[in-house]
C-alpha cells in the first residue's frame, strides 16, 4: 500500500442514515468478494459526508479477510505525483503495471481528474486493465460521474458502468449517535442534554458535526462546572439551534436509552476481544505478514496467558511499523534505490533503519523549525483565549490524536504565530521531530526553488514524512494554486502517517478567499479555533513584562492605566507601551501614568520653532509639562552675541 489506512475508519464505526443501507451494503459485499459483485463501485456525495471513510472501512474489511488481499489507497494528487515521478525514472510501464496488480484499488475525490486531462487517459489506461484482471474498483466523489464537468466521456461511461450510489447525510438520531460514538471515543462526557441539544443543529455535514464536538470538548475542558443545555446552546450554537424545548426534553429521554444500549454494546465487545485475544494477536500476524514484515516478535506472544501484553505489543509493533515507514519515505526522498532495503520491513531492526535513513539525510537540508523564542512559559494566556490555548496545549501533548488539523484562526498581532511556534517548540521537546515549522511565503518559495531544480517529486515526499508540520499565514498563499495543492498533498501524507498538522490564519477557511477545495475541505475535517484580542488581563499582563524588561520594574499606576486602554491585539499593546518609553526619554524623565496620559489624551502644545528674527527667553517646554531644571535649560538663540546682550540688559 502506498498510505496507511485509518484504523478508525470502518464499518463498525460508520453510523448508517436512512437511506444508506444499499450503501452500505454494496460496500461489504465488494469487500468480501473483489471484482466479482459491483465493479466499480461509486460512492457519491456532498462533503464530509463519510465517503473516505466508506472507501477506508472498504478496504480495511477486504483485509481482514484470510487472503490477505493488496490495497491501494490514492487520491488524484498521489496518483499524478507517482506516476510524474515513474516517468521521470523511465519507469512508468512499471508502476501501471504494479497497479494492476492491486487486488483493491480505491479512489478518493475522483471528481478532481476534471481538469487533469493527463491523469483521465492513465484512468483510462488503468481502470480497463483492473477489470480484465478480475480487479476491484471503488471511486468515491462529490457528484455522481454524469454530473462532473470536463470529465472525459469514455471514463463517464467507464465510472458508471458498475454501481452508481449517493450517500445521504444524518439525520437528527444518526447525528445524535455519532456524537455520542465520537465523545466516548474521547473519553469525554457531557450531562444529559449536551449532546442532543447539538444534534437538534440542522447541520448535516459530519465534518461540522465534530468541529461542533471539538468547540463543546474545547469548552468543557476549561469550565469549573459542566456544560448545561442551555450553557451549549449560548456558547456555542447560538441561533443555529431552532427546536422547541418540549421537543429537546422528549429527546433527551430517548436518546439517554439508545446511549444506555451503546454503552452497553461496547461492553460486550470488549468482554469478546478479552476472550477472544488469540484471534486479536493471529489477525494483527497475518495482516503484517501479508504486507512483508517480519512477524516474529508477534508470533512469540502465543505463549502469553494474558490479554493485555498482548494489546500493548500489537500496539507497540504497529507504531514500529508506523516508524519505519516514515524512515522509509525518508530514504526514498534522498535515494530511491536504498528504499526497498530489507531493514525497512522487519521491526526488530528499526534501530538500523535509523542509521541508514540519518546517513542520508546528513546530505539534505532539513526544513526550518520553531522559534527558540516563542514558547508556552513566553506565551501571555488570557481569559478570553483560554479554550484555545488548552486546545495547543492538549495537541502539543498529544499529537495527532487531539485536534488534527489544528488551524488557529485570528486578526493580525493577536499571538497565532507565537502561540504556533509553542507547540512547535513543546513538541520537539516531547522529541517529536523534525518539525518542519514554515511562514506561507517561505512555504511557497521553497516549493518554487525545489520546482526550478526539478526536486518537487523529492522534496515532497521528504517533508511529507515528518511528524509534524506548521505553516504560518494561511491566507497569504490565495489564487497560489500550485502551492495550495502541494500543501493540500502534503497534509494528507502527514495526517496518513501519522502525524501533526498545525496552520494559522486571519480568516477561517471557509472564508478564505482564493483557497483550493482540495485545501479548504482537508482543513475543514480538523478543529478550527478562533483567537480573540487581548483582555484587560492578558493587556496588564502584557505592559508589566514590556515594562520589566526595558526600565526593570513596573509602575503599578502606569500598568493599569496602559491596561485599560482597549487594543485590537497584543502587538497594539506593546506598541503602546513603546510609545510611552520613548516620550518618557525624550523628557528625560520616568515613564509614569502622567506621561502615558498627555501623550495619548492630549500633549501639550508645542513651542514654535524660533526663527532668525524672534528672540525668546531660549527655555523649551518639556512635553510632559512644567520647565525643565536650570542645568537642563536649552538655549536656542540664531547668533552667540544675541545672547550675551540679552544676559547683559
Amino acid at each position: 500500500m502506498t498510505a496507511e489506512l485509518n484504523p478508525r475508519f470502518d464499518f463498525e464505526t460508520f453510523r448508517i442514515a436512512p437511506g444508506n443501507e444499499l450503501l452500505v451494503s454494496a460496500g461489504r459485499a465488494v469487500a468480501q468478494r473483489l471484482g466479482s459483485a459491483y465493479n466499480p463501485l461509486c460512492l457519491h456525495g456532498g462533503a464530509g459526508l463519510g465517503k473516505t471513510h466508506l472507501l477506508t472501512a472498504i478496504g480495511r474489511l477486504a483485509q481482514a479477510g484470510g487472503a490477505s488481499p493488496s490495497v491501494e489507497y490514492l487520491t488524484p494528487e498521489r496518483l499524478a505525483e507517482s506516476f510524474h515521478a515513474a516517468t521521470s525514472a523511465g519507469q512508468s510501464d512499471a508502476y501501471r503495471n504494479r497497479l494492476a496488480d492491486m487486488d483493491l484499488v480505491l479512489i478518493d475525490d475522483i471528481h478532481l481528474v476534471a481538469q487533469r486531462p493527463e491523469i483521465q487517459s492513465e484512468l483510462l489506461r488503468l481502470l480497463p486493465m483492473l477489470q480484465a484482471g478480475g480487479k476491484q474498483i471503488v471511486l468515491a466523489s462529490l457528484d455522481p460521474p454524469t454530473d462532473i464537468q470536463g470529465l472525459d466521456p469514455r471514463l463517464i461511461s467507464l465510472l458508471s458502468s458498475g454501481l452508481v450510489v449517493d450517500i445521504n447525510p444524518p439525520d437528527r438520531q444518526t447525528r445524535l449517535a455519532i456524537l455520542q460514538d465520537r465523545a466516548e471515543e474521547r473519553g469525554t462526557t457531557f450531562e444529559s442534554g449536551v449532546l442532543e441539544m447539538v444534534a437538534s443543529a440542522q447541520i448535516t455535514n459530519v465534518r461540522e458535526l465534530i468541529t461542533l464536538l471539538n468547540r463543546l470538548v474545547a469548552l468543557e475542558a476549561v469550565g469549573e462546572t459542566k456544560l448545561t443545555p442551555e450553557a451549549a446552546r449560548s456558547l456555542l450554537l447560538g441561533e443555529a439551534l431552532m427546536v422547541a424545548d418540549e421537543e429537546v426534553t422528549a429527546s433527551q429521554a430517548e436518546a439517554a436509552d439508545e446511549f444506555e444500549e451503546f454503552l452497553s454494546d461496547v461492553s460486550e465487545a470488549v468482554q469478546h476481544q478479552i476472550e477472544g485475544w488469540r484471534k486479536q494477536l493471529s489477525n494483527a500476524v497475518e495482516r503484517w505478514r501479508g504486507e512483508g514484515f517480519e512477524t516474529g516478535r508477534l508470533e512469540e506472544l502465543f505463549d502469553q496467558n494474558s490479554p493485555m501484553p498482548v494489546e500493548a505489543a500489537i500496539e507497540e509493533f504497529e507504531r514500529d511499523v508506523q516508524q519505519l515507514g516514515r524512515l522509509r519515505n525518508s530514504v526514498a526522498a534522498a535515494d530511491p534505490t536504498k528504499a526497498s532495503d530489507a531493514v525497512f520491513l522487519d521491526p526488530d531492526r528499526i534501530a538500523e533503519a535509523q542509521v541508514l535513513a540519518d546517513s542520508l539525510a546528513a546530505e539534505v537540508e532539513p526544513p526550518p523549525g520553531p522559534s527558540a523564542a516563542w514558547t508556552f512559559e513566553t506565551y501571555i494566556e488570557g481569559e478570553a483565549n483560554a479554550s484555545v490555548d488548552e486546545v495547543a496545549k492538549r495537541v502539543s501533548m498529544n499529537p495527532a490524536n487531539e485536534a488534527n488539523p489544528l488551524v488557529l484562526v485570528g486578526s493580525t498581532g493577536v499571538g497565532k504565530t507565537h502561540l504556533l511556534h509553542a507547540i512547535g517548540n513543546a513538541l520537539l521537546d516531547r522529541g517529536v521531530a523534525p518539525v518542519a515549522c514554515f511562514s506561507s511565503q517561505d512555504f511557497h518559495d521553497m516549493i518554487a526553488k525545489a520546482g526550478e531544480r526539478g526536486q518537487l517529486d523529492p522534496w515532497s515526499a521528504r517533508l511529507g514524512a515528518v511528524p509534524a508540520l506548521l505553516v504560518d499565514d494561511l491566507h497569504l498563499l490565495k489564487d497560489r494554486e500550485d502551492t495550495q495543492r502541494e500543501l493540500a498533498e502534503l497534509v494528507q501524507r502527514i495526517l496518513s502517517a501519522p502525524g501533526q498538522v498545525v496552520l494559522t490564519s486571519n480568516t477561517p477557511p471557509e472564508q478564505t478567499e482564493g483557497l483550493c477545495d482540495e485545501l479548504r475541505t482537508r482543513l475543514e475535517n480538523g478543529t478550527i479555533v478562533t483567537l480573540a484580542g487581548p483582555d484587560r488581563k492578558l493587556r496588564l499582563a502584557l505592559v508589566s513584562r514590556m515594562l520589566e524588561e526595558r526600565v526593570g520594574s513596573a509602575d503599578p499606576e502606569l500598568a493599569d492605566y496602559l491596561a485599560d486602554r482597549p487594543a485590537e491585539s497584543a502587538r497594539a499593546v506593546m506598541g503602546l507601551v513603546k510609545r510611552v518609553l520613548e516620550a518618557a526619554d525624550a523628557s528625560g524623565g520616568a515613564a509614569s501614568a502622567a506621561v502615558a496620559r498627555e501623550l495619548i489624551e492630549g500633549a501639550a502644545p508645542k513651542t514654535p520653532r524660533p526663527s532668525a528674527r524672534m528672540r525668546t527667553s531660549g527655555v523649551v517646554i518639556s512635553p510632559t509639562g512644567g520647565v525643565k531644571s536650570r542645568e537642563k535649560m536649552i538655549w536656542n538663540w540664531p547668533d552667540p552675541a544675541e545672547r550675551l546682550i540679552e544676559e547683559l540688559t
